[in-house]
């Protein structure tokens, strides 16, 4: 069985239109009230002198919105969130293996980790380069872990700089917001796992989960990046779900 929740009314259709001194926060919640939803919206801090939707479906541009400064998009019957992603928040349920945990493949890889990102943009207006930073101790959380992606990959290889350029910007803070959800998504990829238990219908996307039985490394609080909720007569219900862990 397949189906859509209410975000299939932001895919319909393209737009051309700019939002003017207006928080990407405001934005979700305007289009959001446009779709016929309720927003539930947390606060993005950046006013930005406008933001263009290019000839983009209102989904599309909202997911690209929040990609940018490390927010995601959801629905839920009638409400619409944005919020930053959760991976701090807290464990919804624990699954063990060779319990309720059935498989699960975790990989650890320290490549492409860096031990700060820089982003660097022109302000037009002001005719000055905008440096936005962002290094060890601007995780949102350490999932319950020693080490990060960033420590790690520090300690085994040395410092590297992930530079991002090019970029748009029209004040320091949208610069250090910018670098902050970069490394953010990027020392979540330092652990990413597949895995399948007894079917759990609050198994969804978003949720922080605990995953135990694995060892010490592998042990702990995960955020969870998709679910899939199937039936087989061989199987029974079953849910397959990918998460991801920023430490160990």
């Amino acid at each position: 069985m397949r189906g859509y929740d209410r975000r299939h009314r932001l895919q319909r259709g393209r737009k051309v239109r700019t939002f003017v001194q207006q928080k990407d926060s405001d934005i979700a919640a305007q289009i959001a009230g446009e779709a016929g939803l309720t927003a539930q919206t947390e606060d993005s801090r950046v006013v930005h002198d406008y933001v263009l939707q290019a000839g983009q479906s209102d989904l599309a541009f909202l997911q690209e919105r929040a990609r940018r400064i490390e927010y995601e998009v959801s629905v839920d019957d009638k409400t619409l969130s944005f919020r930053p992603v959760a991976n701090a928040a807290s464990e919804i349920m624990t699954l063990t293996l060779n319990d309720d945990l059935l498989e699960f493949y975790p990989r650890l890889s320290a490549v492409g980790q860096v031990s700060e990102v820089e982003v660097r943009g022109w302000n037009v207006k002001d005719k000055q380069e905008i440096i936005g930073q962002a290094r060890a101790g601007a995780e949102v959380s350490k999932m319950g872990g020693r080490q990060t992606g960033a420590a790690l990959a520090n300690s085994a290889f040395g410092a590297a700089v992930g530079l991002i350029s090019r970029q748009p910007l029209a004040t320091q803070a949208e610069a250090d917001q910018l670098a902050k959800a970069r490394f953010n998504r990027g020392v979540l990829e330092l652990i990413e796992g597949e895995g399948a238990c007894r079917g759990r219908t609050d198994l969804r996307a978003g949720a922080v989960i605990r995953i135990d039985g694995l060892g010490q490394r592998f042990s702990g609080p995960y955020y969870v990046v998709s679910a899939n909720h199937g039936y087989t007569p061989h199987q029974g219900y079953l849910t397959r779900f990918t998460v991801r862990r920023n430490a160990t």
